[in-house]
């Protein structure tokens, strides 16, 4: 004659009724408090190190080729934006957004953009256009040496 044991169904719930693999609503919440708030504080964390813009700060140093920055355009090089707002006009701003410090993109559509939260800003002056940043942006002093742009 056989066992209840072996007679019984399994029914697919058995392991909910072990208390060794459940998992309290405390416990649950805690790691779920846990885990959204290392998520918001590296979300919230600069972008850069100081390092980069203090490297570019020397005079002399040489922040990009003329050719490599496109009229209306710009690039982004150890954590300076270059730009090119009109024609033989070279501008140069710190390329850290002043409401988080994350690095800002090259310019599209003729808009400075923070990735992080939007903050807007004009290549031609740096201006604050839109968002959280409570400023514009650093301009940096720049000149021409041949086909470099160079920190003045």
């Amino acid at each position: 004659m056989p066992t209840e044991e072996v007679t019984r169904m399994y029914d697919g719930q058995e392991f909910l009724r072990d208390n060794r693999w459940c998992l309290s609503r405390r416990g649950l919440l805690t790691g779920l408090g846990a885990a959204g708030a290392a998520g918001l504080l590296s979300a919230c964390g600069a972008g850069d190190s100081p390092t980069d813009s203090q490297a570019a700060a020397t005079p002399g140093t040489v922040l990009a080729r003329t050719g490599d920055v496109p009229v209306g355009g710009g690039t982004v090089s150890a954590g300076v934006l270059v730009v090119q707002p009109e024609a033989g006009t070279f501008k140069a701003y710190d390329a850290t957004c002043p409401h988080q410090g994350v690095r800002v993109g090259a310019p599209r559509d003729g808009v400075v953009t923070c990735p992080a939260h939007n903050s807007t800003f004009s290549p031609s002056d740096g201006a604050r256009l839109g968002g959280p940043a409570p400023k514009g942006l650093t301009e940096i002093p720049v000149r021409l040496d041949g086909d470099n742009i160079t920190r003045a």
